[in-house]
This record gives C-alpha cells, structure tokens and sequence, in this order.
C-alpha cells in the first residue's frame, strides 16, 4: 500500500511522454520531475491517482552523465522549456522513444521510427514569441507561465527567442510602464523573419485604443528592423490570444520571409512554423517522400499560409491548398503571386467538407499533405482523404499520440505506414514532430 508523503528509494527506468521521469514502487508507477534515467534517488510520494502516482526528489544518490547545468536563470520556475537539465543527446534520445512508444502501443505500428532530426544549435531558434503581460504592484511587467497556472514569471531574456526579440521586448517593457499603461495591455506578440531580419510587434489590448501608442511608435520604429506595429483587440477572457479586430499603426500588416527560396508575407494571424531552420529540414524531407512526379496533382490539407503547397508546386502539375482560416487563404493566394507561381488552387473552408467537394468533382490527386492541428485528423477527413485515393499520403504532426491514432485507422482504409521520420523543431521542450509516409496497398 503506497500513501501520500511515503519516501522510497528508487532508480529512474523511463520517460513519460512528458518528460517525466517514471519510477516504479512495486509495480505501480510514480512520475518524477526532473529525474533522468538511470538515476537513483529518494522520492517521496505527492500525489496519488487510481492507477499511478506523482512524486518529488529530495536527493539523487546516483546522478546520470547525460545530467547538466540548465543555461537559463528562470528554469524551472518557467513553464516554456521542460528539459534544460537534459543533455541535448538526451532530449533527442527521449524523443526518440517517445515516438516509438506512440506508434506501438497506440497505433500498432509495427515499423520503426528513423532516428530524429536534430538540432547543431538547439537555442535562440524561435521565430514567434507570445509574451503575458499584467500589472503586479503598479507595474507592468511581462514574461512566461509558471508551469500549470496563469502566474507570470518575469523575464527578461528568453534563451529559445532570437536576440534581436528579446531587445524589443524589453524596450516594449519599458515604454509600457513609462507610459503608465496598466490593465490594457494583455499580450505582447513579436514575430521576427529570420532570412530578411523583419520584425513584427503586436499589442493585444482589452479596448478599442491604446493611450501614447503613438510616442511608443515613435520610439519603436528607431529600431529599422522593425517593419509593422499592429494594434489588435480582444476583450474575451479565455485562452484565445488575439481578437478578430485589428488595425496597423506603423508600417505593413505583414513582414516578409524566405523559405527554401521562396518568399512568404506573415501576417499577425499566419500560422508559419516558428523554428526556420528545422522547418526546411522537415519540407525536404517531405518533399523527397512524396517523391512527386511533375504529372501528379497534390492536395494540401491545413495549408496556413501555403508555405508547403507552394514550394511543392516546382514538382508538381497542380498544387490545391485547403485552409478553414480566410485570413491565411488570402495570405496563401498573395504568396503564390509574389512568387509567381501559377498552379496553385487555394479554397478556404472546412477540410474534410473541402476534400469531399473535390470527389465529387472527380478532382484526380495523387499525393496529400496534411499537417492538422495538435488534436489530429476528425473520420471525416481520413475518410474523405481515403476516399480520394491517392497514392502517397505524407502526414506532418506536432503530436505523436494523436498522429499514431490516425495512422491506424489510415491503415484499416488501405493505406501503409512506410516511414516515419521525426524532427526536432522545438529543442528544449518536450514537443516532436514527425513526418510520415503513408502509401496505398496494391
């Protein structure tokens, strides 16, 4: 019988798929923070479920050499990165079983994962950040999440931010308490296009002005970089970041960058994967599994901005982009033009209503990319997808669980799971994303 506050000695054996280290007390399970495999320690039991447990490390007895010294004074008080006392090796070896697990236990997969993509410079790698800010005895400050709660803990340098953001953001923390704007504020975005060193700011306020948002610009726009300021409102009080009404107060609506040769303008709202470097890592790899031939048609599922069909589209005959989003349909159309790309279709509404439309049409596509949000494909879309019959389905996901859930039941509809590749594009976290190869059963 294990109780709350019962102390155990007991080795580390696992990685839950949170990081977490797993320790087992006769068989049943307790989940650690901060505790590597192989390491040996006192635990004591602070929680206990019906099946499993949590506990806490008073004192490691035998430490891993794949332990360090995290690089970053807020860890772990901050909730953005999970595994600063990982090596690097040891974050991709925990990844990599992670994957694996998923695809076994969940989707019965029965191929392994290659071995994952990994970083050279696993820092400073973020392109967007989304920065809280409130007022905390009369002075506004900024930073990240304590892990599970809405407590902020300030920042001042955020180690996975580019440099140049981290310098605006502290001069936007700055303005914000000179100019005395209190319980307005709400969020701080910056996005930061890396290959042309643009720079965007967004306030995400709670009315419909912000007071001396001018004499901000006016001290703002010192820093050339800096392309677009944005006001953006949004008095809902939920987790949804920014509001639907917005308006430009210096600048463009949208800052420009290159991927793998092609231009993108990113808009406030664009989805535009936020590590560049991994990202064109991850479309080549996709691109060299669809294998597209320059008579096939493709289907791009969830296309954001239409960062993928479009430069799929130098392979192909034909690129459909489908998106739910009217803003980024509209930013996708703009990018095939300023790229002059000229055989791309992008249709904003509903995937799967989208995909079946197209069977209907007997719209005749050999290859679909889909890269859906963290909770996966819904049946209507795989069976819309099936029902197409293309011949190679290349599936990108941020979420190894519910990706192994597809891919199941993509293979009880005639698909096969042929390769699995997975990419860090968020060190330091225990985020992965895969890549996978589906093809059709002869």
């Amino acid at each position: 019988m294990i109780n709350k506050n019962d102390k155990f000695t007991l080795k580390c054996v696992d990685y839950s798929y949170l990081g977490l280290g797993v320790v087992k007390q006769d068989g049943f399970c307790v989940f650690v923070k901060g505790m590597l495999k192989d390491e040996v320690g006192e635990i004591q039991i602070t929680s206990l479920k019906k099946d499993y447990g949590y506990g806490r490390v008073l004192a490691l007895t035998t430490k891993s050499d794949q332990r360090v010294e995290s690089i970053c004074p807020y860890f772990p008080k901050c909730g953005g990165c999970q595994l600063l006392y990982m090596s690097y090796q040891e974050q991709l070896s925990f990844k990599q079983g992670y994957v694996e697990e998923a695809m076994k236990k969940i989707g019965k997969i029965k191929i392994d994962a290659l071995p994952i993509i990994g970083m050279q410079d696993p820092i400073h790698y973020r392109n967007k950040v989304q920065i809280p800010v409130e007022t905390i005895d009369d002075k506004l400050i900024g930073g990240f999440y304590r892990t599970n709660s809405h407590d902020i803990i300030p920042i001042d340098n955020c180690l996975l931010q580019s440099d140049l953001s981290n310098e605006v953001y502290r001069k936007i923390i700055q303005l914000l308490n000179k100019y005395e704007v209190k319980d307005i504020v709400k969020h701080v975005l910056i996005k930061h296009a890396f290959a042309s060193d643009q720079l965007m700011v967004v306030f995400i306020i709670n009315q419909k002005q912000l007071p001396h948002i001018s004499e901000m610009v006016t001290k703002l726009k010192k820093e050339e970089r800096i392309k677009s300021i944005i006001i953006n409102i949004n008095k809902r009080n939920d987790n949804v970041i920014l509001g639907d009404k917005e308006f430009v107060v210096y600048g463009d609506d949208y800052i420009e960058d290159v991927l793998m040769g092609y231009k993108f303008h990113i808009s406030s709202k664009s989805f535009y994967q936020v590590n560049s470097v991994q990202t064109a890592l991850l479309y080549q790899t996709a691109y060299d599994l669809a294998n597209i031939q320059p008579t096939e048609n493709i289907l791009d599922l969830y296309c954001g901005i239409g960062t993928i069909g479009i430069i799929a589209s130098k392979y192909a005959n034909k690129v459909i982009g489908v998106e739910i989003i009217e803003e980024a349909i509209k930013d996708a159309q703009n990018n095939a033009l300023i790229n002059n790309v000229t055989n791309t279709e992008f249709i904003c509404g509903d995937v799967a209503t989208a995909t079946q439309q197209l069977i209907t049409n007997n719209q005749h596509i050999d290859v679909v990319f889909v890269d859906p949000p963290r909770k996966g494909c819904d049946d209507q879309t795989i069976e819309a997808i099936t029902k197409l019959q293309p011949q190679r389905i290349i599936y990108i996901s941020c979420n190894p669980s519910t990706l192994a859930r597809d891919l199941s039941i993509f293979e009880t509809k005639g698909y096969q799971t042929t390769v699995i590749q997975p990419v860090d594009m968020f060190p330091n976290t225990y985020h992965v994303e895969n890549v996978v190869l589906l093809t059709m059963v002869k």
